[in-house]
């Protein structure tokens, strides 16, 4: 089993001193040094004030960040969680990931979404309606800039005619790319030619938020996996060709509040028997030392001993 952690600006009870320079720092480095596989940061470039106000997550650009991050590790993942393709030109983005990718020596995984959010939408010139179209079309832009020495597109916001994204990624043909697949749309992406399937577990407020399918346990969990391996097969692929990564069964990670290490690594031994290869976490981001400690302490007791089991 791999793990990943979100900083801990994405608890909506974060603080500025989360974010200085120090305090990143040293939650990334403690982050890579006690086993943790992955460090990740959302996108959300114009949340409502009505949503923040609401319980919305904090947010700091994602290619900034994980840029910074970048600079201060030497091994650990820099994941998007999630970024959304469809806010932003596709060459743009192509462009930000391969330089990422260049300078962080390949450690780059893109977590990609549609987005829910249709004021956010609507302030980045994207019409909701349009979200899953366009969608389509900027992964298929930015994986042809990837791949490809020469572009050439026309679409009804921008016109491509032998373009080329500089510098070329390192890993190949480019970085893994994991969709947020509870919806049936997500799922059928992942299957086609996704390496990586993201489930949501739960059914309550969450889930009605962020306008997707529920996936309330690990039962459900277990069919969804069985239709995305069925589907991947029809795409033409190994049936697990796709890795399944999870978020959402545990609630937000703090020290201050504890954990029942027992219980986490019977739930890691469930899911790694239902095929999951990748657990992605939240921690709190009210107070920079909880918040490294926090990952301290939980990579000791539950991320080194589930990978040492493994092994």
């Amino acid at each position: 089993m791999k793990f990943g952690i979100q900083h801990g600006i994405g608890d909506p009870a974060w603080v500025p001193a989360i974010l200085e320079p120090q305090a990143v720092k040293a939650f990334a480095r403690s982050v890579e040094e006690v086993g943790w596989d992955a460090l990740a940061f959302t996108d959300h470039p114009a949340p409502s004030v009505r949503w923040i106000g609401a319980g919305g997550e904090g947010i700091a650009e994602p290619f900034t960040s994980l840029g910074f991050c970048a600079a201060v590790t030497e091994s650990i993942r820099l994941l998007t969680w999630v970024l959304v393709p469809a806010y932003r030109n596709p060459f743009l983005s192509a462009h930000a990931v391969a330089t990422l990718d260049r300078l962080s020596a390949g450690r780059v995984t893109l977590g990609l979404g549609t987005g829910y959010l249709k004021s956010e939408m609507r302030a980045l010139g994207l019409d909701p309606a349009e979200r899953l179209r366009v969608f389509d079309e900027t992964m298929d832009v930015m994986r042809r800039a990837w791949t490809t020495d020469e572009v050439d597109h026309e679409s009804a916001g921008f016109s491509a005619r032998g373009v080329r994204v500089i510098p070329p990624v390192v890993q190949q043909p480019h970085p893994p790319l994991w969709l947020h697949g509870n919806s049936p749309f997500g799922l059928a992406r992942a299957a086609r030619y996704a390496q990586g399937w993201i489930a949501m577990i739960g059914d309550g407020p969450i889930i009605t938020t962020v306008r997707t399918t529920p996936i309330p346990d690990l039962d459900a969990l277990r069919r969804r996996i069985d239709e995305l391996r069925a589907a991947t097969e029809a795409a033409g692929r190994p049936a697990d060709d796709v890795t399944v990564i999870v978020n959402g069964h545990w609630p937000k990670l703090d020290i201050r509040q504890g954990w029942d290490v027992d219980a986490y690594l019977g739930d890691v031994a469930r899911f790694a028997e239902l095929g999951v290869e990748w657990l992605v976490m939240l921690v709190c981001g009210d107070d920079p030392g909880a918040s490294e400690e926090t990952v301290r302490a939980f990579g000791e007791q539950v991320v080194r001993p589930s990978a040492d089991a493994v092994t």
